[in-house]
C-alpha cells in the first residue's frame, strides 16, 4: 500500500532535517489526516522547540525509535518544497471531496447547502492566496498545542535568548519580532547583540545574518570567534592567548585554532540538506547605493536566515528619501521599514541603537532614553537599555533594563559584561529578611539571579563604587576564575 501524503511529508522532514519551510507554508498539526503522522508532527515540533534540542529536527532513527509501529516511506529524490506542495494539494483535494459529498447529500435542501458551499469555496480560494488569516474554530488543535508548550518549561516558542530569566518571560524571540538593545557609547551594545546571535547559532543551531554598519566584517568575525571559544577579547587583540589556560585543557590559542579548523566541518555535518546552522556577516559599505533597508532585504532574500542582527540601525540610510540622516523623520522611516522586514520574512530582527544623553540620570526608566526617534519605541516588541558598571580592568556588570515589552513583566536583570568571555546571568546570595546569607546543604551560599522588579532596583546596583569588585558574583563555567587570574599574568609576560 502506498504511503499517505502525510507520512511522506513526515519522512521528508526527517530526511532533510528542515522544518521552517513547513511552518512558513502554514502547515499545522490539525491539517494531518493520518493519526500517526499527526502524532509524529507534534513530536517533531516539540523536539524543534525544546531547549535541549532547539533548532534541531529528529532524523529517521529517532522517529523510528519513538514510533516503532509506524513504517515511514523510503527516501526519495523529491525536494522538501515538492513534498510540501504535494501535501497541501492533497489537503485541498480532500476538502473539495468533502464539499462534493456534502452538496450531494443536501442537494434537495439548497437553502441549507448553498451557504455552506459558498463559504467552503471562499475559504479554499483564500488558502490559495498568500494570507495570514486564522480560522479560530479550525485551529483549536494549535491553540491546545501552544498551551501544552507553555505548561512544559523546557519548550520554547521562539529562538532562545542566552538568559533563562528572559526566556521564561518571553518564551524566546518570536517570528516577526523587532527587538532593540540600546545604550550609551561603549556600553557593549554590539557585544550583547553578538552574544544573542552566537547563542542562536551555537546553542539553537540557527542560521544567523549579521548586518554591520558601524564596524567592519573583520572586526565582527574576530569577536564572534572569541565568543565561540569564550576567550578574553583583549588577549586575542594583544596576541597572548597561548599564555591562558583553557578550562577544558590546553590553552586558548589551541582552542582558537581547533575552532577555525573544525567550524566549517561542524556546520556541514549538522546541516546536510538544510539551510540551518550558519553565521553570515555582511556589510554593503562598498555599494554606493547600499546602506538602506532595501539592501538588507536583498541580503535576507539571498541568505534566508532564521535571525537577523543589525548593528547600529541609526547609521542606515532612509530608502524613502535616499539620504542618511539622524533627523527624526528619517530615523522613523528606518524603524518602520525594519519592523516590516521582521514581519514580511517572519523572523526575529535584533538591532542596536544609541541612548540619549538624558539616560545618564534616568537609567532604565523608560523608552524616552532611546535616541533619534520615538518611532523605535513605538515599533519594537522588546527594548532593553544596557547600563554598564565597571568592576575592574577585565570585568563589567551590565544591567539590562526592560523598558518596553509586549510579553515580559519585569524591570530587567543583570549579566556579566566581560567582552567575548562571559555574558552569563549575574547571581547574588539568597538572604532572609534580616539580611543573613542562606546556606545550602553543602554549606555554600545559595545563589539567585539578579532580577529587577522595579527601576529603583537598577539604581541600587549602581550605588556602589564603580571600581568595586562584586565578590558575590558566581563562577560561570569551569575554570573561569583561574583564567581570569592568568590574564593579568599574561599581560605582564607579553609586555
Amino acid at each position: 500500500m502506498a504511503a499517505s501524503k502525510d507520512l511522506r511529508l513526515i519522512a521528508k522532514i526527517a530526511d532533510v532535517g528542515e522544518l521552517k519551510p513547513v511552518i512558513d507554508a502554514g502547515i499545522t498539526e490539525d491539517k494531518f489526516k493520518d493519526q500517526d503522522a499527526r502524532l509524529m508532527f507534534s513530536f517533531i515540533m516539540r523536539y524543534y522547540k525544546k531547549r535541549a534540542t532547539s533548532g534541531n529536527v529528529p532524523d529517521r532513527q529517532i522517529l523510528e525509535d519513538r514510533f516503532p509501529a509506524v513504517d515511514l516511506p523510503p527516501v526519495d529524490r523529491l525536494r522538501l518544497s515538492s513534498s510540501i506542495e504535494e501535501f497541501l494539494e492533497a489537503d485541498r483535494k480532500a476538502r473539495v471531496q468533502k464539499l462534493v459529498d456534502y452538496v450531494s447529500t443536501w442537494a434537495d435542501s439548497p437553502d441549507k447547502m448553498l451557504p455552506y458551499a459558498q463559504q467552503e469555496i471562499s475559504e479554499l480560494l483564500r488558502d490559495k492566496r498568500t494570507s495570514v488569516d486564522i480560522d479560530v474554530s479550525g485551529s483549536l488543535l494549535e491553540v491546545q498545542r501552544r498551551y501544552e508548550e507553555s505548561k512544559h518549561r523546557d519548550v520554547l516558542k521562539g529562538i532562545p535568548y542566552p538568559w533563562a530569566v528572559l526566556n521564561r518571560e518571553t518564551q524566546g524571540m518570536q517570528n516577526g519580532e523587532y527587538i532593540i538593545f540600546y545604550g550609551r557609547p561603549k556600553s557593549l551594545k554590539t557585544f550583547v547583540g553578538l552574544k544573542v546571535s552566537v547563542h542562536a547559532y551555537q546553542e539553537a543551531h540557527r542560521r544567523v545574518l549579521i548586518y554591520t554598519r558601524e564596524m567592519t566584517p573583520e572586526q565582527m568575525m574576530d569577536r564572534i570567534v572569541c565568543m565561540l571559544i569564550r576567550c578574553p577579547y583583549d588577549a586575542f587583540k594583544q596576541g597572548y592567548l597561548h599564555k591562558i589556560e583553557h578550562p577544558c585543557g590546553g590553552n586558548m590559542e589551541d582552542a582558537l585554532y581547533d575552532t577555525l579548523s573544525t567550524l566549517r566541518q561542524d556546520e556541514s555535518t549538522l546541516s546536510i540538506g538544510t539551510k540551518q546552522k550558519k553565521l553570515i556577516i555582511t556589510s554593503d559599505r562598498q555599494d554606493r547605493d547600499g546602506g538602506g533597508v532595501n539592501g538588507l532585504r536583498r541580503k535576507i532574500e539571498d541568505h534566508e536566515p532564521d535571525l537577523v542582527f543589525v548593528d547600529a540601525v541609526y547609521l542606515m540610510r532612509n530608502d524613502r528619501s535616499g539620504i542618511r540622516s539622524v533627523k527624526w523623520s528619517d530615523q522613523a522611516a528606518i524603524s518602520q521599514d525594519l519592523k516590516e522586514i521582521a514581519q514580511d520574512f517572519n523572523i526575529p530582527l535584533v538591532a542596536t541603537l544609541q541612548a540619549n544623553r538624558g539616560s545618564e540620570t534616568h537609567k532604565g526608566e523608560s523608552t524616552a532614553n532611546m535616541a533619534y526617534s520615538d518611532a523605535y519605541a513605538q515599533d519594537c516588541d522588546l527594548a532593553a537599555e544596557i547600563i554598564k558598571k565597571r568592576i575592574d580592568p577585565q570585568h563589567n556588570h551590565l544591567a539590562l533594563g526592560i523598558t518596553a515589552s509586549r510579553e515580559a513583566n519585569l524591570a530587567g536583570f543583570a549579566i556579566h559584561g566581560d567582552p567575548c568571555e562571559n555574558f552569563g546571568q549575574l547571581y547574588m546570595p539568597v538572604t532572609d529578611k534580616y539580611g543573613t546569607v542562606q546556606l545550602g546543604e553543602n554549606g555554600e551560599p545559595m545563589m539567585e539571579p539578579v532580577i529587577f522588579q522595579d527601576t529603583s532596583d537598577i539604581w541600587k546596583m549602581f550605588k556602589r563604587n564603580e571600581t568595586e569588585r562584586d565578590s558575590s558574583a558566581p563562577k560561570i563555567g569551569p575554570g573561569v576564575d583561574k583564567v581570569r587570574s592568568m590574564i593579568g599574568e599574561a599581560k605582564t609576560g607579553s609586555a
